[in-house]
């Protein structure tokens, strides 16, 4: 029996270490993978025993352009900055400014939520692990205000989905609060406070935490939209400042490379340590489970991953065998992958110019596959294949919609009657107004169509702005009016809240 086991473990290969890393395998796959998903532009890095052993850039920073790709290219990370958020929160607990276990209303006296336990007790390890009982209300942030201060007041009053503490459920708001938090207690702003207490002394120098600045970077990657219908086109960069630390950072290869070297080494850069080993470890442990279902499941497939939860700013679960820390980043044209393995001072990240689009998962496990010698998987197959199931239960659900229509009914009142203006405690008002006998919606940036579906139904069409909605077309927004016994109209559900009409 011993000797059936040593023969296995022989067929296994074995780790590679940082000087015997070959880039040819790694070159394959990001050339296979842009190829396969259509990916514009994309850069790589990866950093083992404190080293950074491949740091490249690929492709054009805008399809159709001539401008390439490098290792100090800008790319939005999105949510990748949840992590310089919470690392940043750890630094001020090694400060004595904070606790993590912090009530929220202690540091940000107008923080509220509508349920009574969750308000009263919520503390900053609840809102950067997850588990708050309020959804992401992302349409808040993203359409209706520019100011981090009404967007948390806002979500404060929006309503939780489950209870308290009971059921993880990812959310941006919480991150964009404690950012606030942190940049008060450095006497600045979130930003400000990353750049002094991260960015400096990372040595990462392209990096920034708005979009003005990372788009005004001469070298800054374009982003790209990749539409339902497989055409992938340029868009405009997400306005979206007002989210700060819940995903404003944009950063390049060569950057993130000393982010993963801080990472392993349990937070020393270059010799000189800038939180506690036993903080940046807080980070990294599980706070939450969380069960890999919906579009996660794509992230974390079973077959390489047996235990999921969250830690701080991280996921923390196993990939394969070995215990990893994980994050993505999404924005409306970019998507980023960062892991690490701790154990095995190993760490990768990925970013490309394009979503939706599994590529850089793809690539970041191709990546750690090579490195610790596991038999290799088709990611980039199954990515692909993945988009487009996902795309194809869309489409049969669109399709189903369409059927389930009752065909030949009407409105139950002209259409006249259903303009006017509507509320929401969270939401804020909405306008319904009739334009050229059609119904439009006006709420925050975003202006609607109105196109009957049936009876008091209406399937609510994104028009304006029209660079903020282009990436719509996988969304179904459905507005119905309700009436009241005396069949007047009371109000209207739309964005999945309940909107009463206003007597003005």
């Amino acid at each position: 029996m011993r000797r059936i086991v040593l023969f296995a473990l022989l067929l296994v290969p074995a780790p590679l270490r940082a000087a015997e890393f070959d880039p040819k395998p790694l070159d394959a796959v990001v050339e296979l993978g842009m190829k396969e998903m259509n990916v514009p532009g994309a850069a790589v890095v990866v950093v083992q025993d404190d080293k950074i052993v491949y740091c490249k850039g690929f492709g054009v920073r805008e399809k159709g352009k001539p401008e390439v790709v490098t290792a100090d290219t800008v790319f939005a990370i999105a949510s990748c900055s949840k992590a310089f958020t919470a690392t940043l929160v750890g630094m001020l607990n090694d400060d004595g400014k904070l606790k993590w276990d912090d009530k929220v209303h202690e540091h940000l006296d107008y923080f509220r939520l509508s349920d009574e336990l969750a308000d009263r007790e919520v503390t900053l390890r609840d809102m950067l692990s997850h588990r708050t009982g309020m959804p992401r209300h992302d349409m808040l942030w993203s359409g209706l205000s520019t100011d981090s201060g009404e967007i948390i007041r806002r979500w404060g009053k929006g309503k939780p989905s489950t209870s308290f503490r009971n059921t993880w459920e990812y959310s941006n708001v919480p991150f964009t609060t404690a950012g606030l938090i942190a940049g008060q207690l450095e006497k600045s702003d979130w930003g400000t406070a990353i750049q002094k207490r991260i960015f400096e002394p990372l040595m990462m120098k392209s990096s920034s935490t708005t979009w003005k600045a990372a788009s005004s970077n001469s070298d800054h990657a374009t982003p790209h939209y990749n539409a339902f219908d497989k055409s992938i086109a340029a868009i405009k960069w997400d306005e979206i400042d007002q989210a700060g630390g819940a995903g404003c950072i944009n950063s390049t290869a060569t950057d993130m490379g000393n982010w993963l070297r801080f990472q392993l080494a349990g937070g020393k850069f270059d010799g000189k340590r800038f939180i506690a080993e036993r903080t940046l470890k807080e980070t990294h442990s599980s706070q939450m489970l969380f069960k890999p279902e919906g579009p996660f499941l794509q992230y974390f497939p079973p077959k390489a991953t047996r235990f999921s939860s969250y830690g701080l700013g991280w996921f923390v679960h196993d990939y394969r065998g070995h215990d990893c820390v994980s994050h993505g980043g999404t924005l409306t044209g970019f998507r980023a992958q960062c892991m690490l393995i701790p154990d095995k001072k190993l760490g990768v990240f990925v970013v490309s110019n394009l979503r939706p689009s599994l590529f850089t998962e793809a690539v970041a496990k191709s990546a750690l596959d090579q490195m610790l010698g596991l038999p290799a998987e088709e990611w980039v197959k199954e990515g692909k294949g993945a988009l487009a199931i996902a795309d194809f239960n869309l489409a049969f659900r669109m399709k189903k919609r369409e059927g389930d229509r009752k065909l030949e009914t009407k409105p139950s009142l002209e259409l006249k009657a259903y303009a006017g203006n509507y509320e929401e405690t969270a939401y804020g008002r909405a306008v319904v107004s009739l334009e050229d006998d059609k119904l439009m919606v006006k709420w925050g940036k975003f202006t609607f169509r109105l196109d009957h579906y049936h009876f008091d139904t209406f399937t609510a069409v994104p028009v304006a702005p029209a660079d903020d909605v282009v990436s719509f077309d996988r969304s179904t927004f459905e507005l119905q009016f309700r009436l009241n016994t005396a069949g007047a109209i009371e109000g209207m559900k739309f964005l999945d809240q309940e909107f009463k009409k206003a007597k003005k």
